[in-house]
């Protein structure tokens, strides 16, 4: 097995091409490569998974330097992707993929290689020497109305989309480009409280609204035609995700995040979508009754100094958001 680099693919062609595998999702689509290409500084590369001279899958990968080292990931951590990994079917062979992976990985001098993909199986790759880093997610089973609303806990979370009713809020969907100022606006009051700045600035909204504006759901929750909560949910055939969310502090009593996680909910389930992946940790979200779902990025490094490196990076930024953040601490106060 083995990679082989594809130079030039029109969008829609490599649509067409991935969409018949069993692995394939958002993060594998043009629309979501054109997001990562306007917002990070990464090169992405696109491969044939070939074996006896036929194609067997495909895989995307993303090359940056930091300082002097080569990373190639799939995807880049902090990039707002949960996922991506190769685009084959499940009876595919990791252990030949990896193998060929490395390979390349060496042929190329990359110091360090990082990937997160449900595909793996954490036993295989811990035997072949990739450390972990572990995350969870919260899965949803989207059904009927009525199936889902029996699913959500009753007290915390059924309570409260009565409350928000009764209040008169008003959850809709919308492709107004407004909600991209107003989401902006909530999301630097909530990490404010926190005295931390957002992690990401709004350009990336702009050209998250841009490049998903067909495949995803931008809700917003009025009172009385004032926004007070806003989401971002872009979605493929089978999934939708949960990009992010926020709410203004003083209007989080009339429980307007629960109503619009409901709502998106109910009009996922109308496009005939399977699951909600809610993303990440926080004690919201139990309450719609997804299942626990353990998430891993595995990583291994070619050159130790690269690693060092990295976990450097990653705590230099936490310390450049705290810094920044107590500008946004004053705004919610």
């Amino acid at each position: 097995m083995k990679l082989k680099l594809i130079k030039n693919i029109d969008g829609q062609k490599w649509d067409n091409i991935i969409e018949k595998y069993e692995t394939k999702s958002l993060f594998h689509q043009s629309n979501w490569l054109n997001f990562l290409k306007e917002t990070q500084k990464i090169k992405i590369l696109k491969f044939e998974i070939r074996e006896n001279n036929k194609i067997v899958g495909y895989f995307v990968g993303m090359l940056e330097k930091k300082g002097p080292f080569k990373i190639f990931s799939s995807p880049r951590p902090g990039c707002n992707t949960p996922h991506m990994g190769p685009i084959v079917n499940k009876n595919f062979n990791q252990r030949k993929f990896i193998k060929a992976l490395e390979k390349y990985c060496k042929s190329q001098k990359i110091d360090q290689l990082e990937i997160s993909s449900p595909f793996f199986k954490p036993e295989f790759m811990q035997k072949n020497n990739f450390r972990y880093r572990k995350g969870i997610t919260y899965i949803v089973s989207l059904d009927t109305e009525e199936k889902m609303w029996r699913n959500l806990k009753k007290k915390s979370c059924r309570y409260s989309i009565h409350k928000a009713e009764k209040n008169g809020l008003i959850a809709e969907k919308t492709n107004d480009p407004k909600i991209i100022e107003k989401y902006y606006e909530q999301l630097k009051e909530v990490f404010g409280k926190q005295n931390l700045a957002p992690t990401y600035p709004k350009e990336r909204i702009v050209s998250l609204f841009n490049c998903l504006k067909d495949s995803m759901f931008c809700i917003w929750v009025k009172k009385n035609n004032n926004i007070i909560s806003t989401g971002f949910f872009p979605y493929d055939k089978k999934t939708v995700y949960f990009f992010g969310g926020a709410s203004w502090l003083k209007y989080q009593y009339l429980c307007p995040n629960e109503l619009l996680h409901w709502t998106l909910i109910k009009l996922s389930a109308q496009k005939e979508i399977k699951y909600y992946d809610m993303g990440g940790k926080g004690s919201f979200k139990p309450k719609f009754g997804g299942e626990l779902t353990t998430t891993y990025r595995w990583y291994k490094s070619y050159n130790p100094l690269a690693s060092f490196a990295r976990g450097l990076y990653q705590s230099s930024f936490k310390i450049i958001q705290k810094i920044k953040g107590f500008k946004y601490g004053k705004l919610s106060k």
